[in-house]
């Protein structure tokens, strides 16, 4: 069926007005999203191993007992003389998961915005690069970039002029993609991850359990129901795009050159969407 372009823009204009409720409504907390911070501001929330201590829609039974730790890239992460500096980054992605709420009228705005127009609003984009240790390919690391409500990025003059006053942080987890791909689900009910397509399908937005049965596992999922599950492990050539060999430190400065730095987080035009983009654009 044909969709009017009048209905179209009612219907984009829905699902904007759901991403806007959920960043307006309250926080899921640093695993939330758009609606809420993505990048760790807030230490005093936070364990040693940079996870969130407590949240109200809680993820941890995702989580293995001896999952890989969640590292905060700041400055002691990018000691030139430590070890994390060995890391090279040669490839990337963006990963999405869905923005859901128990709030039914903003699942309907969700599932309208998704069906009849087709637009990916109500997806939580995340920036992903994977790196090696020259020689040591078995020793992989995961770059996990997000921006959200809450979020400042400053500009790299900010951040030099004033490196105490901002944080803005990404995370490097090493060894475990599921881990990483967790860091970017809201919520253990919506713990499905896939690649950012080249051209975007609407995707059905059913209750986890009939989604894992209704909608079968793609090439381009990472995570699927139920629980999160990976779908493959190892290094999948076709779910990642070749990017000049960067280092963590020049990975991380690029985060202050997107078109979101020196802005606040607006859910229409400066969201996570907007961020993840522009780190994608800007890593060649």
């Amino acid at each position: 069926a044909v969709v009017s372009t009048q209905s179209t823009g009612i219907f984009v204009l829905l699902s904007r007005w759901c991403c806007l409720e959920m960043s307006l409504s309250k926080s899921f907390g640093s695993k939330s999203g758009s609606s809420g911070s993505r990048s760790s501001q807030s230490s005093k929330n936070f364990s040693a191993s940079g996870s969130e201590s407590s949240r109200e829609n809680d993820i941890s039974e995702l989580y293995s007992n001896d999952h890989a730790e969640v590292l905060l890239v700041d400055q002691f992460l990018l000691n030139p003389r430590g070890i994390m500096s060995r890391y090279k980054f040669t490839h990337k992605a963006i990963w999405c998961a869905d923005l859901i709420q128990a709030n039914w009228l903003t699942n309907v705005g969700c599932f309208l915005g998704r069906s009849v127009a087709g637009t990916p609003y109500l997806e939580h984009w995340a920036f992903v690069a994977r790196g090696t240790i020259p020689g040591m390919d078995d020793m992989v690391a995961f770059f996990v970039a997000q921006f959200g409500a809450g979020d400042y990025i400053p500009t790299t003059y900010e951040r030099q002029a004033n490196p105490k006053k901002y944080k803005f942080y990404a995370q490097l987890i090493e060894g475990d993609k599921r881990h990483a791909a967790l860091q970017i689900c809201s919520t253990k009910e919506r713990s499905r991850v896939w690649l950012k397509p080249f051209l975007y399908r609407p995707k059905p937005l059913l209750p986890a359990p009939l989604e894992a049965i209704v909608t079968p596992v793609t090439a381009t999922d990472i995570l699927t129901h139920p629980c999160g599950r990976l779908v493959d492990a190892g290094f999948v050539p076709s779910n990642w795009s070749n990017m000049a060999a960067r280092s963590l430190t020049d990975l991380n400065d690029l985060m202050f050159e997107t078109s979101s730095a020196g802005k606040d987080y607006d859910a229409v035009s400066n969201n996570c969407q907007h961020f993840a983009q522009s780190l994608d654009d800007l890593a060649l």
